[in-house]
């Protein structure tokens, strides 16, 4: 026997996350980031807060002054709040808890497709059973056939992104509702993309009750600090943090988080900035002739090219354009996804995409 024959079997079949080998001068419009630099009074912020870090002392364990600016932030409690080092590390705490199932049966989790990644690759590497459930042709909730596959499946959770991954659309808040009220697991709201909609479920975070809100700070200009956040209620977010490994977040992300959380109009503002150039984004693909272009509530826009969609990438990439490829057989074929960038980014995107549909 060797180590292979231990190794859990889904495993063998999982891609390795590794994302484009950036270069020089590459206009970068693949990973949903923020595409507008900090201002120099938020630089000068965390270069204070940096200072002030105790590097040879481990963080208090749970993070607890984040979680307590976060909790200003959301208006919530920072006993309904557990920290990961991004959304990842959270979905990796929600399957670790409920992953194991009972009776001998391995735990199922349901989402729609297509979504978010994670939410199946986390799921395959702690043998837990993906139930997925696919959108319609609006991209939009199947609301028949989630209830059905809850009643037949029952799964431990459920995890709907909204906006989502990679369509950019919300999904009906009424319909999650109704979703979330005849579940009898974990329902989670993901929402890394919300800031840019507008709109947020976390009035349904209630004591006692089992829905639940996931946060990240990525999108909204703190990329490298790796944040994410749960919101939920107290009991349940206790049970979790059983789970969470201890100095999961580390000082420095702490510090520098707070420091740009205590602005936060000049948040706000740059959640502004990245809206209008996701709008603006979105209006001048529409004029690319033969494109279909996905209405989004997100950072990034989806787009259907009329010709072969990694054909259009990879055209893209040699003018030094780079977006996210997702074209495959099925409801994403021949899709690019394209984050909002910069004024200067974005035309240079337009430029080389209509070279390349040509």
């Amino acid at each position: 026997m060797s180590w292979k024959d231990h190794l859990r079997e889904a495993v063998f079949g999982l891609e390795l996350y590794r994302p484009f080998e950036y270069r020089p001068g590459l206009v970068r419009l693949d990973a949903n980031e923020c595409s507008f630099p900090l201002e120099q009074e938020d630089r000068e912020l965390m270069a204070g807060a940096l200072s002030e870090v105790l590097v040879h002392r481990y963080p208090e364990v749970s993070g607890r002054p984040l979680r307590e600016a976060l909790a200003v932030r959301w208006r919530v409690s920072p006993d309904q709040i557990i920290l990961g080092n991004g959304s990842d590390e959270i979905i990796s705490i929600l399957y670790t808890a409920f992953g194991a199932g009972r009776a001998g049966k391995p735990a199922k989790t349901l989402f729609p497709t297509p979504t978010f990644g994670t939410f199946e690759a986390a799921a395959l590497a702690r043998g837990m059973v993906p139930v997925k459930v696919p959108l319609d042709d609006r991209f939009q909730l199947d609301e028949a056939a989630i209830a059905e596959a809850m009643r037949r499946e029952e799964p431990a959770l459920a995890l709907f992104a909204t906006p989502n991954n990679p369509t950019g659309n919300r999904f009906d808040s009424a319909v999650l509702g109704r979703l979330a009220e005849r579940f009898g697991g974990v329902f989670v709201a993901d929402e890394a993309y919300a800031d840019f909609s507008g709109r947020s479920e976390l009035a349904r975070v209630k004591e006692g009750a089992s829905f639940c809100v996931m946060k990240s700070l990525s999108k909204i200009g703190f990329a490298a600090l790796r944040l994410g956040a749960l919101v939920g209620p107290p009991d349940l977010i206790a049970q979790l943090d059983k789970v969470r490994l201890p100095y999961n977040v580390n000082a420095v992300s702490i510090a520098l988080a707070r420091a740009l959380l205590a602005n936060p109009a000049r948040l706000e503002a740059r959640i502004a900035r990245v809206t209008a150039a996701r709008e603006d984004l979105e209006r001048r693909l529409r004029d690319v002739s033969g494109l279909a272009v996905y209405p989004s509530d997100a950072n990034f826009v989806l787009v259907r090219t009329p010709v072969d969609g990694r054909g259009v990438y990879e055209r893209m990439l040699a003018r030094g354009v780079l977006v996210r490829n997702l074209s495959r057989p099925g409801p994403l074929e021949n899709c690019l996804r394209i984050t909002a960038g910069t004024p200067e980014e974005n035309e240079q995107c337009l430029a080389a995409l209509r070279a390349a549909v040509q």
